[in-house]
């Protein structure tokens, strides 16, 4: 008998493990499944959704708690299966007609939101049956939490860094399918096949669903706004190679009209040549370029971007964001010697080196050329070699963005990164960066700013002299020059002008009517806006101007953020508020998430908890020590994945990193906890320390991260790992002590427990994001080691 029981608590444990598995990789595939069809602003939403599926599940564990126990070993299996079933018919349900959404409709059309919520409840029920089935084995293991525990959290690590894994072998719309197989597995491992008889024809049904999905795919459909939508409009177009990994499905498309020409002159007679183009998850990525000996000229040179080779010849050329080749056989034409190319997209890197060789003329094999598959700022720390040209890719989109990008972590275009750029420059070194021209102006005086802090961080006052900047009728395209402008440097760009009908907006000795010469521009303020930036002006102008134009750092890398929420009544006066949403789509798609989250939250998770209500003692312990656990942890968690983009380039690689340090060593922390007694001064102690440990990070973590972001992969990981892991460990202890300390006074209050921490963890995950972009990473952090003071604080309150 005892070795039966054994057997069924070792079994039990393994189910737990990889059901784990597959709740944390359901994640990760929903992220860029959704990412895919619409844009990356639902990672969030998603860790959100997770979170509310185990809070629901505490909640009906609260409320069915009787019935639930007496049941579990039916219940526990099934509540398995019908994970696996659900995780896999959810990819269907949202894909239909009445669920599918679009982000951009959002704000003009009431039932995409209506949509966006029916989207959301379909990917939150397979996380709260998963939930529930391991709610139910740690409520009825409660004394043996810790093992459960430490189960749950060591599979919930492995799920995070398999997901990324499988997704190099997965299409976004087959990866939630295989994660499923994994839930099915845990199901089948806990069925008792002889007493279950209807559960062995559920889960036959169930596996023939499963697998015929594997085989045949649902059918998604991608926003029409996004850029692979409208290419395949166009006669004759098809994709002819899909690629999926962890950086998004790789897909390149060949039309007969598909051409690529970013603002070029009206003085170009020649034709444009067609060629293929990349998608990133479903996002423009770029031409498939090339370049041969036998060309007469590259296009490019029709372009503002061919002023930096006006000035010098160019021998040894830094290319960050290389992308499909395009700036990088630009240097090539103008016979560079030594070529850097610098791209982070393993899979884009792979398909130009191989499947599309023979499309861009074996470009990156050139002798010249050294390619670096890594993060442009990695490179940038590590690198001792100085550059003649330091060339950026082109910034926004024609006609101005939207503001998509708004929430994306780009820390090439810090303050900290052009500084870093400006040290690697010879002494008549360029950085080159191009815009889009926008309405209302942004992006060009972002990178105005940027620009000009980074010469006043070079102790160089005389802005004037180290900048020019052109303008096309769609483009402006800056240099900022290690050295002054030379007089000859100002004649070669005033006839470069000339000759291809652009318009100087910087240099020495400018005219007034120089700067529309050839291009009228809807709105001559901006002239004067450029003018007070580089003039000296820029603290009351970064005050006054209706968008944040302040530059980006490495503790707010947001540099497509330019929403002010002081400015909005504003600007919806001008533009119309339907209009003012299209400016700042992504902070508003966030904000919305947010909210509806919190909602969900509220009606899911505690309302529910009211009916009941509390019973026996430690009521205000509770509420104070879960609430601050969930937001602290769910704080420092998203933070991290944030922060650790900067050293793995992708966020991706960084969340099953952190995800996977954080919850093996919280695992551990938990699997330990049992030999500590749940007693209010020994959680005290472990809180102390995850609180001073949170406040040396809040200070000294970005100064480290950038001290070793040039170290190898192989080091970053081994300095990183203890950064994360070491207060994980402590912060895998307070919340099994909890529910043993609250177990001692009555087992009834563990699911108000479950629930309040759950809560508040969702509604934490959500808000983070839109905290680093107001606030910055260190607060964030900051406001983490808060609420584990007010958990610290609250053990006073504990009666035992």
């Amino acid at each position: 008998m005892k070795n039966g029981v054994t057997g069924y608590r070792h079994r039990l444990m393994v189910a737990t493990a990889l059901l784990s598995v597959a709740l944390i990789a359901y994640q990760v595939a929903i992220i860029q499944l959704l990412s895919y069809v619409q844009w990356y602003h639902y990672a969030n939403m998603v860790i959100s959704i997770a979170l509310l599926g185990f809070g629901a599940a505490g909640t009906l564990l609260s409320l069915k708690r009787n019935w639930l126990l007496k049941h579990s070993n039916n219940l526990v299996p099934m509540l398995m299966i019908l994970c696996s079933f659900t995780m896999a018919a959810a990819v269907d349900f949202a894909s239909s007609s009445f669920a599918r959404f679009d982000s951009y409709l959002l704000f003009t059309d009431r039932m995409q939101w209506l949509k966006l919520l029916i989207n959301s409840l379909f990917y939150f029920i397979p996380f709260m049956l998963g939930a529930l089935a391991l709610g139910i084995v740690f409520i009825k293991y409660v004394q043996e939490i810790g093992r459960y525990y430490f189960s749950n959290l060591v599979g919930s690590g492995i799920g995070a860094v398999l997901a990324a894994v499988l997704s190099w072998y997965f299409l976004p719309v087959s990866l939630p399918i295989v994660v499923a197989l994994l839930a099915l597995i845990a199901g089948l491992i806990m069925l008792q096949w002889k007493k279950q008889g209807y559960m062995v024809a559920l889960t036959f049904i169930v596996t023939v669903f499963i697998f015929y999905r594997l085989k045949e795919p649902a059918i998604i459909k991608l926003s029409e706004y996004k850029s692979l939508s409208r290419t395949m409009n166009l006669p004759s177009s098809r994709i002819s190679i899909q690629k999926p990994g962890p950086y998004g499905l790789v897909e390149v498309v060949s039309a007969d009209a598909l051409r690529y020409a970013p603002g070029l002159s009206l003085a170009f007679n020649h034709d444009v040549a067609v060629k293929d183009a990349i998608f990133n998850n479903g996002d423009w990525f770029g031409p498939v370029d090339s370049w041969n000996v036998k060309d007469s000229f590259h296009l490019l040179d029709y372009t503002t971007m061919a002023a930096p080779y006006l000035l010098k010849e160019r021998n040894k050329v830094l290319v960050l964001g290389a992308g499909s080749g395009l700036y990088v056989s630009h240097a090539l034409s103008h016979g560079a010697l030594r070529i850097d190319a610098v791209e982070p997209h393993r899979g884009v890197h792979q398909l130009l080196t191989d499947e599309l060789v023979a499309h861009n003329d074996s470009l990156f094999y050139y002798p010249e050329i050294k390619r670096h598959v890594t993060e442009p700022r990695s490179f940038l720390s590590s690198t001792k070699d100085k550059y003649d040209l330091i060339q950026l890719p082109i910034l926004g989109a024609f006609g101005g963005g939207s503001g998509l990008y708004a929430m994306r972590e780009e820390y090439t275009l810090t303050k900290e990164a052009f500084f870093e750029m400006w040290n690697l420059l010879e002494e008549d070194g360029v950085i080159s960066i191009t815009a889009w021209m926008d309405y209302p102006f942004r992006y060009s005086l972002k990178i105005t700013a940027s620009l000009a802090e980074t010469l006043q961080d070079a102790g160089i006052n005389d802005h004037q002299s180290h900048l020019a900047a052109i303008r096309s009728w769609g483009t402006i395209t800056f240099i900022l020059k290690k050295t002054a402008l030379a007089a000859s440097d100002t004649a070669m760009l005033r006839k470069f002008c000339n000759d291809y009908f652009f318009d100087p907006l910087w240099l020495p000795g400018l005219k007034t009517e120089e700067r529309t010469a050839y291009n009228e521009i809807s709105d001559s303020a901006f002239f004067v806006y450029a003018d007070e930036l580089i003039a000296g002006h820029r603290e009351k102008f970064y005050n006054d101007y209706g968008f944040h134009i302040r530059p980006a750092t490495d503790d707010k890398p947001y540099f497509s953020q330019f929403l002010r929420w002081k400015s909005l009544p504003q600007l919806s006066a001008i533009f119309g508020s339907q209009n003012v949403s299209f400016l700042e789509l992504g902070w508003l798609i966030a904000l919305i998430n947010f909210l509806m989250i919190s909602l969900l939250a509220v009606l899911l998770i505690l309302l529910p908890l009211v009916k009941p209500g509390w019973r026996g003692t430690n009521k205000g312990w509770t509420v104070l020590y879960f609430s601050g656990l969930g937001a602290g942890y769910m704080l420092l968690e998203i933070v991290l994945i944030q922060k650790f983009i900067l050293f793995f380039g992708n966020p991706v690689y960084a969340a099953a990193f952190v995800i996977c340090a954080m919850l093996l060593s919280s695992g551990g922390g938990s699997y330990y906890s049992p030999s500590l007694l749940p007693a209010p001064a020994v959680m005290r102690r472990i809180l102390f320390l995850i609180f001073l440990i949170l406040l040396l990070y809040t200070f000294f973590l970005s100064p480290l991260l950038n001290m070793v972001a040039g170290y190898p992969d192989f080091l970053k990981i081994l300095i990183s790992l203890p950064i994360v892991a070491f207060p994980a460990i402590l912060m895998g202890m307070p919340f099994p002590l909890g529910l043993r300390a609250l177990a001692g006074s009555g087992e009834k209050n563990i699911p108000w427990a479950w629930g309040i921490n759950s809560g508040v963890s969702v509604i934490s995950a959500a808000l983070a994001a839109l905290l680093a972009v107001e606030t910055g990473f260190s607060t964030v952090i900051f406001f983490a080691a808060v609420f584990y003071a007010i958990s610290m604080l609250s053990t006073y309150l504990l009666k035992v």
